[in-house]
């Protein structure tokens, strides 16, 4: 039923929402904080260069090791010594470039954004003791950290939407079955509300036909009863269709019908019925048009479309009927008919069961569920309904998967 697919729908959409606030909040938080640590790591490295503390600081054996080197310069500003993690000689050109471009900053500490490299300068003997870090392995650590948090995230959220999807059933089981419960008692009730109904008709029917209540009372109070009777019947009938149609759901149709058929005749049935209230009835339907349905149901689609358009047409109006293939699987089924415009707001509730669409429609035959079983078999047959309203005219349209032209 599409009330518990939606239903389902929100639940897992709800949860997978909160589990994303969460997740992205969670990583966002640790990857700050990482950075924050890596930051200010980084900071006290430099701090600790030249001081009593430095070797414990940069030793193996802690937590957190980034690669640093120091740089000893003379009063000329020649590099005399090198020290630190790497393996480098006095004489390299590159060196003698950091130390230049260290050396000529205002600032005792600075940022060698091109090569990565945090320095920090003090005055050392007779010239300067450069420190660097490679903030480099912390940016790289920090680049992988993200990556395993995204795979790990991804999963979290792959395996929680499955769970969420699994728990979805166990939290609208109990709906299901209310509906369930609901949609059995309203079949139910119809159909052992049709017995009494037709033993009503019949027998105020024979009484009918009696000669003995031949009087215009008697006879004016069965006819009453006939037809309040008949009216009642007609509604449990619908009731019963609507609830039936409703409780299977979507259904796999293995039968292939002639959708051209069923338009062709439905529309040459009715031609009379059009005839005899002063109205044309057109119909252009393209051949060849099938799909796998019950062709009951969708005989009962184009009685329901045409019964209405012969009840809210003016008097010498002409309804057209057309059926007509819209792409290699799909149909397009359209009644269409003058009268008064439906507005914008109420096209679509007008297939809601026992909506009418105005006041003045009151004193017509039925009860306002003639469109909700059109809908309803529609909806069976994997379709969509819709009603428009442009030109004067009102336009019923059904689009349907069809077969692919033979």
């Amino acid at each position: 039923m599409k009330e518990l697919k939606r239903l389902k729908i929100k639940f897992v959409a709800s949860n997978m929402a909160m589990v994303t606030l969460v997740i992205g909040l969670a990583f966002l938080a640790i990857g700050q904080i990482t950075r924050l640590r890596m930051e200010q790591h980084s900071e006290q490295a430099l701090a600790h260069m030249g001081t009593e503390n430095m070797q414990d600081f940069f030793s193996p054996g802690r937590e957190s090791l980034l690669p640093y080197f120091v740089l000893i310069t003379n009063r000329d500003d020649d590099i005399i010594r090198v020290e630190g993690q790497y393996r480098l000689e006095p004489e390299d050109e590159f060196l003698r470039f950091l130390a230049a471009e260290s050396l000529s900053s205002a600032d005792d500490r600075g940022f060698l954004e091109q090569y990565q490299l945090q320095y920090a300068r003090r005055p050392f003997e007779n010239g300067y003791m450069i420190t660097y870090v490679d903030t480099s392995v912390g940016e790289s650590y920090i680049a992988s950290m993200w990556k395993v948090l995204g795979i790990i995230g991804a999963a979290v959220w792959a395996a929680l939407f499955f769970v969420s999807c699994f728990l979805s059933r166990w939290a609208v089981a109990p709906v299901d079955q209310s509906i369930r419960r609901e949609k059995q008692f309203v079949a139910d009730a119809s159909h052992e509300l049709k017995t009494p109904l037709t033993v009503i008709m019949a027998n105020a029917q024979l009484l009918s036909d009696a000669e003995a209540s031949a009087s215009g009372d008697e006879k004016r109070w069965l006819s009453n009863i006939c037809q309040e009777a008949a009216e009642m019947k007609k509604l449990v009938e619908e009731m019963l269709t609507l609830a039936r149609n409703e409780a299977a759901g979507i259904l796999r149709f293995h039968e292939i019908c002639s959708l051209s058929d069923i338009v062709t005749e439905s529309a040459l049935s009715f031609e009379a019925v059009f005839y005899q209230a002063n109205k044309e009835l057109d119909s252009q339907v393209e051949e060849n048009i099938r799909l796998k349905g019950d062709e009951k149901q969708l005989r009962q689609l184009l009685r329901i479309f045409l019964d209405n358009a012969e009840k809210y047409s003016p008097d010498d109006s002409c309804t057209q009927v057309t059926l007509r293939r819209i792409s290699p699987r799909k149909a397009l089924l359209t009644v269409s008919n003058p009268g008064e415009a439906i507005p914008e707001a109420r096209q679509k509730a007008i297939f809601d069961r026992f909506y009418r669409s105005d006041l003045s429609r009151s004193d017509r035959n039925g009860y306002g569920l003639g469109l909700a079983i059109a809908k309803s078999i529609t909806e069976n047959h994997r379709g969509k309904i819709r009603a428009e309203s442009s030109g004067g005219l009102n336009h019923f349209s059904v689009e349907l998967r069809v077969l692919p032209a033979a």
